[in-house]
């Protein structure tokens, strides 16, 4: 799991997040707002292959697990897109 990270940190630096990597398992942590509405983001690869995504806001709380890291990337896209439909996982 590279290019998540790497996605991660650059959106958290653009739009002032809190950002947090876990360098022994390869989680992600973000906070913040998104479109107006505060968030909690985690990220955690799951045996080197699949990829659980946890998306919280104060009504509710969202997870998924892909396949792959490209799925769980173009769904990060979607929620961070500048949209302004809140898409959530």
């Amino acid at each position: 799991m590279k290019k998540i990270p790497q996605f991660l940190r650059d959106i958290a630096g653009k739009e002032e997040f809190t950002y947090f990597f876990h360098e022994e398992t390869g989680e992600v942590w973000i906070s913040g707002h998104n479109k107006g509405i505060r968030f909690d983001l985690l990220v955690r690869p799951i045996k080197k292959r699949y990829v659980k995504v946890v998306y919280e806001t104060p009504d509710e709380r969202k997870s998924a697990l892909f396949l792959s890291e490209k799925d769980a990337l173009n769904r990060l896209k979607k929620i961070f897109s500048s949209e302004e439909t809140l898409e959530t996982v």
